[in-house]
């Protein structure tokens, strides 16, 4: 088969063919079950840890150990991968989910468990590294956004599937059997990306001294804190959601199932409400969605038990969750604009990844010490941390002297700050690479003083 190369030619004006529209396609598939195998998992917790006969905080690492080595591949994988064109790359990306997944269903202890759910980290962390911007490189510039929307829709199916599926699955087959299901699933991707993604050389080379540039700059390294603190938080509390729903709520299969899908359908809803409502109140919206996360948390023991209020919770809790990301790299993007290059976003996937390994540890202790209920008092503490830490940020940043304000935001380098927010625009329109989540519309700052006071003071 012949492949042709992206950068070979400039793509045409007119509208694109269908085979380029399957190959965005083909990648919107692939991380549909990237996410569906990320976080199957956690509705497995139970059936997976009395087969292989650990307690469930030990089995809540099958969520620890993807995301610890997601972390370290997001940042070294671009790096090491840097002369390998982008379709192979994927290619082979794909095909470690598929790998994954074989071994963990023919896993004979719990140690092989962890070998399989490190490997599929592997390929998580350097599916998100190096599948940016690969929509809107395939399709002419014009229709990036509806490639972006198309990459991030599977994302979202994802996300309602994978989660309510692995009990269903799991009662249905065993546990073994769902992640045999999705190792075929896995397949999809690949075959499509085999015969219908053309070659994608790499636009721009990442040195591992780059990767670091966002922590030099103080407001950006408070925001990942609180990327840091708000993620540990969900997944202190979600990764063991399941098991909290059967032991408390007595909740079988089928019904845990059921509920998994109505906070996952809430999550779609979070992100569109907090993408837009980001555009209008920046500061606001941020501190909004971080108080109800904290909140949700805090009442799931209170209210959990009683299905009902398991529904009411789990639906706010979902809601509120499906901002979390766009409002941390919203607000990631505005405290400095770096953070809009691939080298600042990948040492945000390296912080979300890796806060989801803290956070289902902890929550892991908290469990196997005290029980379910005590890792959702966990996440509503470290939820609440990160709403404190918001809070006096904006405070601060809400105090500065008018003669602050008038100075204008901070000179980081030559370049202008129009076309640093424009380069923010741009990448509003491509793929991230963090989460199924996509940030919202810069708002214009030039007509926004308040979000300009509160996010473009002056280091001090």
């Amino acid at each position: 088969m012949t492949t042709t190369s992206i950068e070979e030619s400039t793509p045409p004006a007119a509208a694109p063919s269908r085979r380029a529209w399957l190959a965005v396609l083909s990648v919107a598939v692939g991380s549909f079950t990237l996410v569906t195998n990320e976080f199957l998992p956690v509705g497995l917790i139970s059936d997976v840890g009395a087969d292989l006969h650990v307690s469930e905080g030990t089995a809540g690492t099958m969520i620890t150990a993807p995301g610890v080595i997601a972390a370290i591949s997001a940042l070294a994988l671009p790096v090491l991968l840097q002369r390998v064109n982008r379709r192979a790359a994927l290619l082979g990306l794909g095909l470690t989910f598929v790998i994954a997944d074989v071994l963990a269903g023919l896993a004979p202890d719990y140690p092989a468990m962890l070998g399989a759910r490190a490997l599929l980290g592997l390929g998580i962390g350097g599916f998100w590294a190096i599948a940016v911007g690969v929509g809107t490189r395939l399709l002419p510039e014009r229709f990036g956004p509806r490639a972006t929307s198309l990459i991030f829709g599977g994302i979202s199916i994802g996300t309602v599937v994978g989660v309510p599926a692995g009990p269903l699955l799991g009662h249905q087959f065993g546990w073994r059997a769902a992640f045999f299901i999705v190792a075929a699933l896995g397949l999809i991707p690949v075959i499509l990306q085999a015969v219908f993604l053309p070659r994608l050389s790499v636009a721009k080379a990442v040195t591992l001294r780059s990767l670091g540039a966002l922590l030099r700059n103080s407001r950006a390294r408070v925001a990942l804190a609180m990327t840091l603190l708000t993620i540990t938080a969900q997944f202190s509390a979600y990764t063991f959601v399941a098991p909290f729903l059967q032991q408390r709520t007595g909740a079988g299969p089928t019904l845990i199932s059921t509920l998994l899908l109505v906070f996952a359908a809430a999550d779609i809803l979070g992100n569109f409400a907090t993408a837009a409502a980001l555009t209008k109140a920046l500061r606001p919206t941020v501190l909004g969605v971080l108080a109800a996360l904290a909140l949700s948390q805090l009442l799931m023991p209170v209210l959990g038990p009683w299905t009902p209020g398991a529904f009411i919770v789990l639906a706010i809790w979902g809601l509120t969750y499906g901002g979390v990301p766009v409002a941390l790299q919203t607000w990631l993007f505005h405290s400095d604009p770096e953070a809009a290059n691939e080298n600042g976003s990948g040492m945000f996937v390296a912080t979300f990844q890796s806060s989801i390994a803290v956070g289902s540890l902890l929550g892991a202790v908290m469990v196997d010490a005290s029980g379910t209920r005590t890792a959702m008092y966990a996440g509503a503490a470290l939820a609440t941390a990160a709403l404190a830490l918001t809070a006096f940020v904006a405070q601060r940043a809400g105090a500065q002297t008018p003669a602050d304000a008038e100075s204008g935001p901070p000179v980081i380098s030559s370049r202008s700050r129009q076309a640093r927010l424009d380069d923010i625009e741009m990448l509003v329109q491509s793929p991230q690479l963090f989460a199924p989540h996509r940030p919202a519309p810069i708002p214009d700052t030039a007509h926004s003083p308040q979000i300009d006071r509160a996010l473009w003071t002056p280091e001090r």
